[in-house]
């Protein structure tokens, strides 16, 4: 039940953040690439546990939001909440619970 609301919260925020773009004319390519540069590393936002990823995510984000600012594409922020929107909670219910399996340890068990 729980799940089934949240569920039905995020569609709704999602749908209202896709009528508030068409209401207002917005750049659908500049939310598509919002989406798309937020949408994995908020996913797997766990996994950023070692200083490279940290600050491969962090130059990332910099540049995006100084290109975003400095060039008006102020349309690609829609796309970062809709990637927010969607990847927190894939990443609390989904990946934050999943059990990893001990990777593949090599031709000496054979």
């Amino acid at each position: 039940m729980n799940k089934t609301f949240i569920g039905v919260v995020i569609a709704l925020i999602f749908s209202g953040l896709i009528i508030l773009s068409l209401e207002n004319d917005y750049s659908f390519s500049q939310i598509f690439i919002g989406f798309i540069v937020f949408i994995i590393p908020s996913i797997f936002i766990s996994s950023f546990k070692s200083a490279t990823l940290s600050i491969i995510l962090t130059v990332i984000c910099v540049l995006f939001f100084y290109f975003s600012i400095h060039f008006k594409f102020y349309n690609t922020w829609v796309g970062v909440l809709m990637a927010l929107t969607i990847g927190l909670p894939i990443y609390y219910y989904r990946v934050r619970n999943a059990k990893v399996a001990e990777g593949h340890k090599g031709f000496d068990d054979i």
